[in-house]
């Protein structure tokens, strides 16, 4: 059955599918219904996961055999099946369509990936899928409902505002969510137990340091490797967290492989820039980055991405900023250029 995101925590307290897909282009959003699905998966037991990173090259009959051999170290077992693309080869919807068709009793499959297109909906595969699992459709939040969503988030951390100091960080972060979250837990550590206003918020705005990740997101599209390591450096002598870095360039490496498809099909670059509500004053740097790389430079990216969260997370036997450093060279295209000097 398909779900709406704020549906499906009872959704799942009721009973928990084996199969749960959740799809979405806004990363920060995504991240946090997934990561709610492993919470709930976890107090139920499913203390073993297996993650896939699914790339063009994935070998499907993997994901069979995990469904079908038993957990080595737990009676439960979270398989996390993340797509690259949500567009899928004849290959991976007889795989997911034979998964759903028999899905093993202690396993739940947990998909993630890019928006699902309409007319995928209504295909047999899909709806195999659908009519064993949980679908949730993640959508952006727009420019009128981000005022709302803003209140909201300032509530979950336990502040209240006023209209004013809600229109300021909605102002600041110019509709990335991602970067409301991170303004707003800012406040609170600085605000304590008081209500935001006006005053305050512009202070605590304008005292933000300049070595953020708007920064680091603009320099690497741009090209400006050195810039770009600068700003990463003092982001890790300030002791931000890897990850929140490395969901903030996901959403923006995830975005550039969506519209460099729409370019590889015959699109203009101008009108795929307006047609993601790319604004104005990053259109030079979008386009920049749309030029430098090609689709499957953006899905090695990713890949990197994916070994970035698990050293993070212990995972990988890799040093988490070392590989944050190389996904990001990539992203500036200085790995590039240094190739082409060496070769």
């Amino acid at each position: 059955m398909i779900v709406k995101p704020e549906q499906l925590t009872s959704q799942l307290a009721k009973q928990l599918p084996a199969l749960v897909w959740i799809s979405g282009d806004e990363t920060l959003l995504v991240q946090e219904t997934l990561d709610s699905v492993r919470h709930i998966a976890k107090e139920q037991g499913f203390s073993e996961r297996e993650v896939h990173d699914v790339s063009a090259q994935f070998n499907w009959d993997i994901l069979l055999e995990s469904a079908n051999s038993l957990s080595l170290f737990a009676d439960r077992k979270l398989i996390d099946l993340r797509l690259h693309s949500p567009k899928l080869d004849n290959e991976a919807k007889k795989a997911l369509q034979a998964y759903a068709e028999n899905p093993g009793e202690d396993n739940l499959l947990l998909i993630s990936s890019g928006k699902i297109d309409k007319p995928a909906l209504s295909t047999k595969w899909f709806k195999a899928i659908e009519s064993q699992g949980v679908v949730v459709q993640v959508w952006p939040v727009n420019a009128q409902q981000l005022p709302a969503w803003v209140a909201q988030r300032i509530k979950r951390v336990g502040l209240s505002a006023d209209q004013d100091s809600i229109d300021i960080i909605c102002q600041r972060v110019e509709g990335n969510l991602l970067a409301a979250a991170q303004e707003i837990d800012k406040l609170a550590l600085l605000a304590g137990d008081r209500m935001l206003t006006r005053d305050f918020v512009a202070r605590a705005v304008a005292d933000s340091s300049r070595f953020n990740v708007f920064a680091l997101a603009d320099a690497s599209l741009a090209g400006h490797g050195g810039k770009a390591l600068n700003i990463l450096n003092h982001l890790r002598a300030e002791g931000d967290d890897p990850l929140k870095i490395l969901f903030f360039l996901i959403r923006e490496i995830r975005t550039l492989l969506r519209m460099q498809e729409k370019i590889s099909q015959g699109q203009n670059i101008n009108g795929v820039m307006q047609s993601e509500r790319v604004w104005q004053n990053r259109m030079p740097i979008v386009g920049h980055a749309l030029r430098s790389h090609s689709i499957s430079s953006l899905e090695n990216m990713l890949i990197k991405a994916r070994n970035v969260d698990q050293s993070v997370k212990g995972l990988m036997n890799l040093k988490p900023w070392d590989e944050l450093t190389s996904m990001i060279l990539d992203l500036t295209g200085t790995h590039t250029a240094i190739e082409a000097v060496t070769n």
